[in-house]
């Protein structure tokens, strides 16, 4: 009996251990980009609302930007883990009205960033201007659609550089 209860705290522990939310705040990806904070961001989101694969479709994003610290900042929500998601509007419900189009931009003060982490999000893209043509992007969170951020983020900067 000993041995059954302490194997199951160990596989307790250890289903504890691996829940992606215990790993989703780790940094991913960071480097300098040429290229304006706020038309990076609004590229990026562009590009993930236009994208079609439909594991992105739970994907809610919401693109801020915060002027004091000359910087935007990209959530993507994962519409399953959100507390008062209303169905109707889910991207998971069949029967949803989507809403297609840019999200608005959000302007709010830097130290409003810290109360934005505290919904369960895939991923979080900050970019920081570092002079007039470059950028500072850091991306932390979930690797699989962090990647898919980031390799989008790349795409929008070569364009940027390249028209």
């Amino acid at each position: 009996m000993k041995i059954l209860s302490i194997l199951s705290v160990v596989g307790l522990l250890t289903a504890c251990a691996n829940f992606p939310d215990t790993q989703q705040n780790t940094q991913r990806f960071e480097e300098k980009f040429s290229g304006e904070h706020a038309a990076l961001a609004q590229c990026v989101v562009a590009k993930l609302q236009s994208d079609g694969r439909s594991f992105l479709r739970p994907l809610q994003f919401r693109n801020r930007q915060f002027p004091d610290i000359h910087a935007s900042e990209i959530h993507a929500y994962d519409t399953r883990y959100l507390r008062g998601a209303i169905a109707t509007y889910a991207p998971s419900n069949p029967d949803a009205v989507l809403i297609y189009g840019s999200p608005e931009v959000e302007v709010q003060p830097a130290d409003q960033r810290s109360k934005n982490d505290q919904a369960p999000y895939a991923f979080a893209l900050l970019l920081q201007q570092t002079d007039d043509r470059s950028v500072q992007a850091s991306l932390r969170g979930d690797a699989f659609f962090g990647q898919i951020a980031w390799k989008m983020l790349q795409s929008c900067a070569a364009s940027a550089t390249n028209p």
